[in-house]
């Protein structure tokens, strides 16, 4: 069953805010040096790609974006335009798996669900 676009935002922002919560928590569990926080941090990075994405498409900074009013489509976009990113420098694989979502054709196209 394919999911709308706003559905699928609100997954986005959980799950951005579920690895800002890992990346937190893993550093102060195990330090910025230990393997657990080096993994939390390149997911984060992806995260943050997103984010920064939404502001620049806005025209603000990224500590500005205000998550949960963002539009649903413009979310999607922002993550779309990560994941080529992503895919074209070959690395990230977790956050091409997070986010394969995308492939559906409703959610690849932008259209409402």
């Amino acid at each position: 069953m394919e999911e709308s676009p706003g559905r699928l935002a609100e997954w986005v922002r959980a799950d951005v805010r579920e690895t800002r919560t890992a990346l937190s928590r893993a550093r102060l569990l195990h330090g910025e040096a230990s393997p657990a926080y080096q993994r939390a941090a390149i997911q984060w990075s992806h995260r943050q790609a997103v984010l920064d994405e939404v502001a620049a498409r806005r025209g603000i900074a990224s500590k500005d974006v205000d998550l949960p009013s963002t539009p649903a489509l413009e979310l999607l976009a922002a993550v779309r335009k990560v994941r080529l990113d992503v895919a074209a420098a070959d690395r990230g694989a977790e956050f091409l798996a997070a986010t394969a979502f995308l492939e559906s054709p409703t959610a690849a196209d932008g259209s409402p669900g």
